[in-house]
């Protein structure tokens, strides 16, 4: 119920906004910010940082300034998970309908011959880092696309899913590491959890991670070995979620709709062991927590 608490305090927000009542103010709407992350496959990797300068929405005017930060604001995108999430801003803005949000990020350099945004890094549990090359992520910004509207008077919370374990790949043997655009964007009116617990009955698996898939998307090929360096398996997944000592899970922030959970274990390094099995056809409403009790016997 602590997790169910902080998605709401999310979505709740919609609940306590009044419309200015200045004739200049009766077309302002106000939108808030905030940002999540599902885990990173690599079990070396401690933290994930970004440093955002400004907030940026593509409305009916094309791009507008949300926020600028007089300091970049740094986030460790690994310590937001299971429905945590990282408030990062709430403005009043004019009221229409956007397509876009974007986040701009510290400058672009080269440092030692790696070209690198000062403030992104990884850092692993040995205390080494290494940076994280954003592209263009200081001039055109770090996107993520979907449609909402914000109403004149009204409020629209927004979720940015991360997703690192995809976005944040090695470009082949270089050295260089990339965040890709794969940036989930989530309105609050349409948000929705999944809990639950998962009983592998002494499966004897190290660790499990479930991968959360739209309805019938799941193809033999999302465990196969990745080809390309830039790729991961379960590419496809909409967001997963590592179960916990208890076999506790947490997929947050999913629309409404009808999805498949496949179950699949990994080493104590992060590196894919086998496919378990999957439990599907879990039907999920809006704004609702659904919750779930699995056991390894249910699985197909």
């Amino acid at each position: 119920m602590k997790l169910l608490g902080k998605l709401f305090t999310v979505l709740i927000v919609a609940s306590v906004f009044v419309a200015c009542s200045e004739d200049n103010e009766s077309a302002k709407g106000r939108v808030s910010i905030s940002i999540t992350d599902a885990p990173i496959d690599d079990a070396n990797v401690s933290a994930v940082f970004i440093a955002i300068n400004s907030v940026e929405l593509k409305g009916p005017d094309g791009w507008t300034t949300l926020d600028s930060f007089e300091e970049p604001v740094s986030i460790d995108l690994l310590s937001y998970q299971n429905g945590e999430v990282y408030f990062l801003t709430d403005e009043v803005i004019d009221a229409g309908s956007y397509s876009e949000v974007r986040l701009m990020l510290d400058i672009q350099e080269r440092v030692n011959g790696i070209q690198q945004n000062e403030g992104c890094y990884i850092e692993y549990k040995d205390g080494s880092t290494q940076p994280l090359f954003v592209p263009s992520g200081g001039q055109s910004g770090y996107k993520a696309k979907g449609d909402f509207d914000i109403a004149a008077g009204g409020v629209v919370a927004l979720i940015l899913d991360f997703d690192v374990r995809k976005a944040v790949v090695e470009a082949g043997s270089s050295g260089k590491f990339i965040l890709k655009p794969t940036i989930r964007l989530i309105a609050n009116q349409d948000a929705s959890m999944i809990t639950g617990s998962f009983d592998q009955e002494d499966g004897g698996f190290s660790k499990i991670i479930v991968f959360a898939y739209a309805d019938d998307t799941f193809t033999g090929s999302e465990t196969d070995e990745p080809d390309d360096d830039d790729e991961v398996r379960f590419s496809n997944a909409i967001t997963s979620s590592a179960l916990t000592e208890e076999g506790g899970f947490t997929l947050a922030f999913m629309e409404s709709g009808t999805y498949d959970l496949y179950f699949a274990s990994y080493d104590e390094n992060g590196e894919f062991i086998e496919l378990i099995g999957s439990s599907n056809d879990v039907e999920v409403e809006a704004g609702v927590n659904l919750s779930l009790e699995i056991s390894l016997s249910l699985l197909n």
